[in-house]
């Protein structure tokens, strides 16, 4: 059986679509030739496919775990497992489901790097976020029911230029699945923002999906949900350049809020969690 390092290396080398099969089967090679000897002597239409499919279900208990073989710390490594297991059940909520960790390697996410971005800072959290599924969306996801009875409250402005919003950061490594595009960056998710009393123009921002995408995670880890008593700047400019969206948890409510200020505007409670991907 190949290591946990050399199976990383391994599978971002070779895992395409045309030798998906041979990867599978060379990693799990006593399954295969079981399946494969229990299949000659029994010639049972459909059986290759069930082979193919049981080699499968395999694969994926492993798979996501081999991008996971470059982050040298293993309590970064453990981070980035428990990030991506709350982000497969805010992903349900949300209505979309999550590429597996291997599928953002080969995009070109480079775990090594985001290894060491969380072991020198604690209050990073790996977020997986959707973009594209749309306002409905992520209403659905923090609607009664979802994610703990909770709402979204979008201002009129947020609602109109919701596109806006919703597109994925230029210049980052991203994933493909059914109309909806992925990317994983590394989120500060302290109760405040890292960097406090700056406008707009002190950017780059968290994009409101992965802002969304965060609160779910830490509901959906038991957490509570991040600024409470703050405000967070999100990433792109609305009303031509005149707006930016900034996003706030009313405790009260139980409601995510998105409003919209001017771009000079600025408090001490208002900041940004800049990025790191």
């Amino acid at each position: 059986m190949t290591s946990g390092n050399d199976a990383g290396s391994w599978v971002r080398a070779h895992s395409r679509a045309g030798e998906r099969l041979e990867l599978i089967r060379a990693l799990f090679p006593d399954l295969a030739s079981e399946l494969d000897a229990a299949a000659a002597r029994h010639v049972v239409p459909g059986a290759a496919e069930a082979l193919d499919a049981r080699l499968d279900g395999a694969a994926a208990r492993l798979l996501p775990q081999a991008a996971f073989a470059d982050v040298a710390e293993p309590e970064s490594a453990r981070r980035i497992e428990r990030s991506f297991a709350a982000a497969r059940v805010a992903s349900a909520w949300v209505g979309v489901e999550m590429p597996e960790a291997e599928a953002f390697a080969e995009a070109g996410v480079d775990f090594a790097r985001l290894g060491e971005a969380l072991a020198s800072e604690p209050a990073l959290v790996a977020v997986p976020a959707p973009f594209g599924c749309g306002a409905d969306a992520w209403r659905g996801a923090f609607a009664p029911g979802a994610a703990g009875s909770s709402t979204l409250v979008l201002a009129a402005e947020a609602e109109r230029e919701f596109e806006l919003l919703d597109a994925a950061p230029a210049n980052t490594p991203s994933v493909t699945t059914a109309r909806v595009t992925w990317t994983l960056r590394l989120i500060p998710a302290g109760e405040r923002p890292p960097v406090l009393g700056l406008g707009f123009a002190h950017g780059p921002h968290v994009t409101l999906p992965e802002m969304l995408m965060l609160q779910l995670m830490l509901i959906a880890d038991d957490a509570p949900p991040i600024d409470s008593a703050s405000f967070t700047w999100l990433e792109g400019a609305l009303a031509g350049g005149r707006l930016a969206a900034r996003h706030v948890y009313d405790e009260s409510e139980r409601a995510i809020r998105i409003t919209c200020r001017e771009i000079g505007n600025q408090g001490p409670h208002l900041g940004a969690r800049t990025p790191v991907g």
